[in-house]
């Protein structure tokens, strides 16, 4: 059993949560359930679901309050992680630091100096120590670029803010404006370009965008988005697959296992500034 800390119709959690199905399916187990974090934060709720369900194992989703986390593996025998920060437990991640890096340096590449950031922070509420911020801070330091705090976005992971802060963002003057964003998720992106659009500003002359996720509508916005190819399917069906070893006594030491990412470019930021 399993449980996964976003429910069926978000973009990037769902794929994910199709490879846990089919990879336990095809090892006749079965999926019982799924809860957000709030569902299991209810009163009672995880204290009961770990008594009356007897759970074999779960599997965490990304950050988890650390109380809960704390109660899930004292209750839970066999526990595995997907991009959580746990050396105890087996743990399916991709490299974001490396992987948002790659983007920015794209852009660097494109010849873009004034790049701006759009995301939000993590379980710590500090931005400076979110993977996917520091992969963009680690790439314009080493191009000698220096990051203008009005061009980072922290959207608290909200795609209307990034909608409406994007938007109070390119009011400013023409030559203090960005002329490329990085965002953190395709979601974000994905507003955000809509603000840009209804500047009048044409991407990617005026303002180019690269996201992160490689969602799958991010081949449908107009343009299509670049982004950063995450293998979410596999990396459900490889937990799925660690979480019966688990259970099964076969992974006797805890173990990180990284998923390789694609830079996958399109017409988002498919233009050279001189």
């Amino acid at each position: 059993m399993s449980v996964t800390q976003n429910k069926y119709n978000h973009p990037y959690f769902s794929p994910i949560l199709q490879g846990i199905e089919t990879k336990l399916s095809e090892l006749n187990s079965v999926l019982t359930y799924v809860l957000t974090m709030d569902e299991i934060k209810a009163e009672g709720a995880m204290n009961k679901l770990a008594q009356d369900a007897q759970l074999d194992g779960m599997i965490i989703i990304e950050g988890i309050d650390p109380n809960v986390y704390e109660f899930i593996k004292q209750a839970v025998p066999s526990v595995v992680g997907i991009d959580i920060s746990d050396s105890t437990v087996p743990v399916i991640l991709y490299d974001r630091v490396a992987a948002a890096k790659s983007a920015v340096q794209h852009l660097i590449e494109r010849g873009h100096r004034r790049i701006g950031f759009i995301g939000g922070a993590g379980l710590t509420g500090d931005l400076e120590r979110e993977k996917r911020y520091r992969g963009y801070r680690y790439a314009m330091e080493e191009a000698g670029l220096d990051i203008d705090p009005r061009l980072v976005v922290n959207t608290g992971w909200d795609v209307n803010n990034s909608y409406t802060l994007v938007y109070e963002l390119l009011n400013l003057p023409e030559n203090e404006r960005p002329t490329a964003m990085f965002a953190a998720s395709d979601m974000m992106a994905i507003s955000a370009m809509r603000a840009a659009a209804e500047h009048g500003l044409h991407v990617p002359q005026d303002v180019a965008f690269v996201g992160l996720d490689n969602i799958e509508v991010s081949q449908y916005t107009s343009p299509p988005l670049s982004t950063v190819h995450v293998p979410k399917e596999e990396i459900g069906m490889m937990a799925a697959k660690v979480l019966i070893d688990q259970i099964e006594g076969k992974n006797p030491l805890p173990f990180k296992l990284f998923v390789p990412y694609q830079l996958m470019l399109r017409q988002s930021s498919d233009y050279f500034r001189k």
